[in-house]
């Protein structure tokens, strides 16, 4: 051991729990990797409280972990074009998973079409869509792009949409909220893991119970119908992603964390 130095390890647990649907050899994998990383890690960075809690929970130490927000994602709107926002456009974006609630997002359908006549429905990702297929009553209200979407598509759907939802029964956060204020886009998201820590509340968008294709349509309705409103969100996430989830700040902080462990 002549000469070794010791080097910090920090690291970052985007999921400190299993999501609905994981298969067991993906667990198993998982649970192994964390296990080790846990232990030995110096620092921990969660992305949430709910996150923290949970490695609590699992008898992590509580001054391993640090909770830092999920950072901006800006990025993708280098790829803005000439495209304008389609009128009562719901934009569900990211791999399709059992956890990602896509059928209370069908299942809310029906009642915002009859609030919302023209509702169109846009889902974008990869991942088994055709489980869901025998749900989707009107196919005209619905466009799906059920494929690997490469980077510079991402800002095509993100204009389009009026507002993004994510109606997940399961989740730890996600990268799909700070995508959507990139594009000055209102989130409609369930209260499950640390999404109602990213989304503020009748301010950058809605939360509401998970499980519920009731209150998820009234959600929906609520911003699609209110111009004002609809864009007053959206302009409140675009400032929060702005001054909250800024790079600058998470690295101000990250650096912090290394400082101290």
């Amino acid at each position: 051991l002549l000469g070794f130095k010791y080097k910090k390890l920090i690291f970052t647990e985007h999921d400190p729990s299993f999501h609905i649907g994981d298969a067991f050899i993906v667990r198993l994998n998982q649970y192994s990797a964390k296990l080790l990383a846990r232990y030995a890690a110096d620092a921990i960075i969660v992305h949430g409280n709910n996150q923290k809690n949970i490695l609590l929970e699992k008898g992590v130490h509580p001054q391993k972990i640090h909770c830092m927000p999920h950072g901006d994602f800006s990025y993708y709107a280098k790829w803005i074009d000439e495209i304008t926002e389609e009128k009562n456009t719901v934009l569900f974006f990211g791999q399709i998973m059992e956890y990602k609630g896509l059928n209370y997002l069908i299942d809310s359908v029906p009642k915002v079409a009859s609030s919302v006549p023209d509702v169109k429905i846009i889902i974008v990702g990869e991942g088994d869509i055709a489980k869901y297929a025998g749900s989707i009553k009107d196919n005209d209200r619905f466009e799906i792009h059920n494929r690997y979407i490469r980077d510079e598509e991402v800002a095509y759907f993100f204009q389009r949409a009026s507002i993004v939802v994510l109606p997940y029964t399961d989740a730890s956060q996600s990268g799909v909220i700070p995508v959507a204020y990139a594009f000055k886009k209102p989130v409609v998201v369930t209260n499950v893991g640390s999404l109602a820590e990213q989304v503020e509340d009748n301010i950058t968008g809605f939360v509401v119970p998970p499980g519920n294709a009731d209150e998820l349509s009234k959600a929906m309705i609520k911003l699609l119908k209110d111009d004002i409103l609809r864009e007053k969100f959206g302009l409140a996430a675009y400032n929060k992603m702005k001054l909250e989830l800024s790079w600058d700040r998470i690295a101000a902080h990250t650096l912090q964390i290394y400082a101290s462990s």
